[in-house]
């Protein structure tokens, strides 16, 4: 099982990839949710989703040895403009075909892809256990 680094690392990657892998990721973790197993109708807010619940734990990874702050740092200005977009106002940019087609995608793509640079591609280990504390 990946540590909690390496699954930030995959999930800021998910967001760099290009549209038809995000989209057949999230095909992939959605269609058993689905009588004809197309999973297109809930959309692409898994993929912040699951940014903001590994984000959250950056505070911790840091004070564990599993992360930097400049690799913190590098990770919020995508956060911040994913939080920019919730919310019923920005419900276009939510739906399955605006990974193809919203420009605002390939900003968060840019993002992404800024953020994964400096996040190293590598196993990074922790004295933290999930019960420890």
């Amino acid at each position: 099982m990946p540590r909690r680094y390496q699954m930030l690392r995959q999930t800021v990657a998910r967001l760099a990839d290009e549209a038809d892998a995000q989209h057949a990721y999230l095909e992939s973790i959605l269609r058993h949710l689905t009588p004809d197993g197309d999973a297109s109708r809930y959309g692409n807010d898994e993929l912040a989703l699951e940014l903001d619940d590994i984000y959250r734990a950056a505070g911790h990874m840091h004070e564990w040895g599993e992360i930097s702050p400049e690799e913190i740092e590098a990770i919020r200005p995508l956060g911040a403009m994913l939080r920019a977009l919730s919310g019923e106002t920005h419900a276009d940019f939510w739906r399955r075909e605006a990974l193809w087609s919203d420009p605002r995608w390939d900003e968060i793509r840019a993002l992404a892809q800024r953020a994964l640079a400096r996040l190293p591609d590598e196993e990074r280990t922790s004295s933290w256990e999930p019960d420890a504390d």
